[in-house]
């Protein structure tokens, strides 16, 4: 195995601390492994995989992110390429100032930035599994959708070892658009999500769909290019464009969770509606999609703190 390590610096105030406890409360972190320390994940660069371990130093003034890859080969591309994920997933380029200013407009939101200063969105791994996680997450409860994600990546994702340990690689497009929908609904997928997930699979592996360059298009023709998809609706597209592509405007304003704390936060009810949630949020353009992910992970945290209190 080759080992290829180095520091990474980001826009400051960056608090690596809270993107690892996010990431150990969502039931949507399934494919990776994270301690108080250290994230750990294996990817896909150049068609190789690679463990992808992060740490960090200092405090949030003065945090460094220290990257080490572990693989058969690692290259320079590889590299290179593995230095650009960590920067995007992570969003470690993006100046905060401006989204600290909506403190000024919203006090609620402002409070809940002081409680976890130097947090930024940490999106999914890859936009192609931001979409699928979307879609099997639609109209069912986080724990089911949790317990799917997991059979979806047994069904037809791959294992590696490394040091007596087993990570689990997200399949590729292409083995997915190959699949029956018998399989899909042998785990419990229902028809429709069997479906979609294989249709956008397949036009992702014959590169109809290109997921990374919609991060270069309009935020409506982002949105309506993954809608033209029977089976991808608002809220999923949405979500693709915050988790997936890193959108800071995107809001799935359809989300149950997000209805949920914003409707109790700012004396809405137990639940806000989608179209309260929209107005709600205006007051956070352009930021939106930072916003919900704040809200989110407050929502992650009181829900652990009840499990806790059981």
């Amino acid at each position: 195995m080759n080992i290829f390590e180095t520091d990474i610096t980001p826009v400051r105030p960056y608090n690596f601390g809270l993107a690892l406890a996010y990431l150990r409360s969502s039931t949507a972190a399934i494919l990776e492994r994270v301690n108080q320390e250290r994230y750990s994940r294996v990817l896909t660069f150049a068609g190789s995989d690679v463990l992808v371990q992060l740490t960090s130093t200092g405090p949030i003034e003065h945090t460094t992110l220290h990257l080490q890859l572990i693989g058969e080969q690692i290259s320079k591309e590889i590299a290179d390429k593995a230095v650009s994920w960590v920067r995007r997933t992570f969003t470690l380029e993006t100046e905060p100032s401006s989204f600290h200013g909506l403190y000024a407009h919203d006090p609620i939101l402002g409070r809940l930035m002081q409680n976890y200063r130097g947090l930024r969105p940490v999106l999914v791994a890859d936009p192609y599994e931001a979409l699928i996680w979307a879609i099997i997450g639609q109209q069912v409860h986080v724990r089911f959708a949790r317990k799917l994600k997991l059979a979806f990546v047994e069904l037809c994702g791959r294992q590696i070892a490394h040091d007596e340990a087993e990570y689990g690689v997200f399949p590729q497009p292409g083995d997915v658009a190959m699949l029956k929908e018998g399989a899909l609904r042998d785990i419990q997928m229902s028809h429709q999500k069997a479906r979609t997930i294989i249709t956008v699979s397949q036009a992702v592996a014959s590169g109809e769909l290109n997921l990374p360059e919609l991060r270069n298009v309009d935020y409506s023709l982002a949105c309506n290019t993954l809608m033209k998809y029977k089976g991808v609706g608002r809220w999923t597209a949405e979500s693709v464009l915050m988790r997936g592509l890193g959108f800071p405007d995107a809001i799935p304003a359809a989300d149950a969770g997000l209805q949920s704390i914003i409707g109790r936060t700012y004396g809405i009810g137990k639940k806000a509606t989608e179209e309260q949630v929209r107005q709600l949020a205006e007051r956070w353009a352009p930021w939106r999609g930072w916003a919900a992910f704040l809200w989110w992970f407050q929502l992650q945290t009181e829900e652990l703190a009840e499990q806790h209190s059981k």
